[in-house]
């Protein structure tokens, strides 16, 4: 029989940060278009520096193409990061955020607000979460692609909980 978890997640910067950054990067993958982008460019950059003494203007497109190829994913990650500390700064943090509560039936949610109230925010069973990740700060749990909730407080037992409720495929272990 598992133990019910229950906690109010009071979330910081250094969480939020954490979440994004691993929601951007690990979970989405988003890293994966701009190393293409930049790989082909760079090749396109390598050709043209093969022709530079044979074509006119090989060294300039060379330059160029390498240019481009390492400044828009600068351009890219450092906008992604600007942004988050415009948006930390504007929730406030650190603050409540909500209250997760999983038993056997599922992952139940109090948004901040609504904490004290008898019915929670929104219920999510198990077989319709989506997927979770266990990092050394915190258990994300997925349940949508694209919507998460966090948890950085008993960690280890929300953890052996998901494991004994979500098959393995939907279960990522990332502290390794």
């Amino acid at each position: 029989m598992t133990q019910n978890v229950c906690v109010s997640v009071q979330m910081d910067e250094k969480g939020f940060r954490d979440f994004a950054s691993f929601d951007l990067l690990r979970h989405n993958k988003g890293w994966q278009r701009p190393a293409v982008f930049t790989a082909i460019l760079l090749v396109c950059a390598g050709i043209c520096l093969s022709q530079i003494g044979k074509r006119e203007g090989a060294g300039l497109l060379t330059a160029v193409l390498a240019i481009v190829a390492i400044g828009l994913p600068a351009v890219y990650f450092g906008t992604f990061f600007s942004n988050l500390s415009k948006q930390i700064k504007k929730l406030g943090l650190p603050r409540p955020f909500y209250r997760l509560e999983l038993d056997a039936a599922g992952l139940s949610v109090w948004m901040a607000g609504e904490q004290n109230k008898a019915e929670p925010t929104n219920r999510y069973t198990w077989n319709t979460v989506y997927c979770a990740y266990r990092t050394k700060e915190a258990v994300y749990i997925y349940v949508q692609k694209n919507q998460a909730y966090l948890l950085n407080e008993s960690m280890d037992a929300a953890w052996s909980l998901l494991g004994s409720t979500l098959p393995a495929a939907s279960l990522h272990d990332c502290r390794k």
